[in-house]
């Protein structure tokens, strides 16, 4: 065995036939070793503090995170001097979110800070290193399988709601209209998922995570490009796993440099332990299958639980869809279907959601919590928030057309609808064209 002293790591010098150690391309230098601290202890301390929510795995975050949501709230409130109503909860492109970002640049740097100057051997990070990529590369593959399962089994972009479908464009939110577009077709997202699964899976396996860190970051550079071009709200997190792919490949940058900008030869590469020896390859490859086939279970485990593997057929709840008013009476006056008249109902949507939502004439709509009492034929729909709340009597009069009935202030008022076959909308319509003729 030889021995590195600058370094204080041991290279095996293995006889022929045998696999040697890979030389490392890096020395840690002091400023090598103070960077390598900080973005491990950021990337630690914002995973052990966003949520985690899984049925099969602790959720040791939720139990952190109060600590931090605290802090940053006192510190919108002291430091920032936020005067509007804001949320401290580390959630989703939140107020308090980007305020703990900030939190963890403190507390990284101050860890950092005592960790440098505690640290005073010329040890070098190879081992810690190696480990917190493994760890990290874990990490991001379990959610690049999580959203890649969810686009297979259509859980992410899931079919437009039938009051988006009769939303106008120009009255329709980026991120809905994008959520929509790409909910209409279950082959692209058959195909995004497939990429993501990929990846995922790549990142699992030492000899192919730079390849899982490469496609995963050509994934989120595009993922986040749409969060932020769509306003959707996911913002932080797709950052996050972006940054999470560049630490991955950030060891091979000079490795990648070489191949593709210039016409030398490739060589050397990070430095990998050697757990291939006799005694320890069986524990070895036993504990990565176990892993591996744990993390598979968890993710399709909710879809074997449901038999939901594609929601685009999944159930619909009673009464789901779109319906056009044919009769509208308010104390037996028909009302006529003019574009002027803003209390007359043009059409009724059911969400999946338990959303009652009528579109007027003028084509605005108000959305109310739904509830079916099938026993008394009756839906109770109440505005979330207030206390506008009205019970529809309800008579289904052919598997298409429905005759309500109900009583709201003076008004008493007798609306007969039909219900709206979407599989004819044209968004919807499953048709393939080779040619423009």
């Amino acid at each position: 065995m030889l021995k590195d002293q600058r370094n204080g790591i041991k290279f095996s010098v293995m006889n022929e036939g045998r696999k040697n150690l890979a030389q490392p391309l890096h020395r840690w230098t002091n400023r090598r070793k103070i960077s390598f601290r900080f973005v491990m202890l950021y990337v630690l301390l914002f995973i052990l503090t966003l949520s985690f929510p899984h049925p099969f795995i602790p959720d040791l975050p939720a139990a952190i995170a109060p600590f931090f949501e605290r802090i940053a709230k006192w510190a919108g409130d002291h430091i920032f001097h936020i005067q509007y109503s804001y949320t401290s909860k580390i959630i989703s492109d939140s107020t308090g979110l980007y305020i703990h970002l900030l939190v963890l640049l403190v507390f990284s740097a101050a860890i950092t800070l005592i960790w440098t100057i505690i640290d005073k051997r010329r040890s070098s990070y190879y081992m810690l290193s190696y480990w917190f990529r493994v760890l990290v590369s874990y990490y991001l593959g379990f959610y690049l399988l999580w959203y890649g399962f969810n686009k297979i089994f259509k859980w992410q972009f899931y079919l437009p709601e039938p009051n988006t479908l009769f939303t106008t464009v120009g009255n329709s939110y980026r991120d809905i209209l994008y959520w929509s577009t790409m909910g209409s077709s279950h082959s692209y997202s058959v195909f995004l998922g497939i990429g993501e699964i990929l990846a995922g899976l790549l990142l699992f396996f030492r000899r192919t995570r730079l390849a899982g860190s490469l496609i995963g970051f050509a994934i989120m550079i595009n993922v986040a490009a749409i969060n932020f071009s769509f306003d959707i709200s996911v913002k932080v997190f797709s950052l996050f796993l972006l940054l999470l792919c560049i630490v991955i490949a950030a060891p091979h940058l000079k490795r990648l440099y070489v191949f593709f900008f210039t016409n030398q030869a490739v060589t050397g590469k990070p430095w990998e332990p050697n757990y291939f020896t006799k005694p320890t390859k069986r524990f070895y490859i036993a504990g990565k299958v176990l892993l591996t086939s744990f993390l598979l279970c968890s993710l399709l485990a909710i879809y074997v639980r449901t038999g939901n593997y594609n929601d685009d057929r999944a159930k619909r709840p009673l009464f789901h869809g779109a319906y056009d008013v044919t009769l509208f009476v308010s104390n037996n006056d028909t009302l006529a279907p003019l574009s002027t008249d803003t209390y007359r109902w043009k059409r009724v949507f059911i969400h999946r959601r338990d959303y009652f939502i009528i579109q007027a004439m003028n084509d605005e709509m108000q959305d109310y919590g739904f509830l079916c009492d099938t026993a008394r034929k009756e839906w109770f729909i109440k505005k979330e928030g207030g206390e506008e709340e009205a019970t529809l009597h309800y008579l289904q009069t052919s598997d298409s057309t429905i005759s309500l009935t109900t009583q709201i202030g003076n008004k008493a008022l007798k609306i007969n609808i039909q219900k709206i076959d979407l599989s004819k909308l044209p968004l919807l319509k499953q048709e393939f064209n080779w040619t423009i003729d």
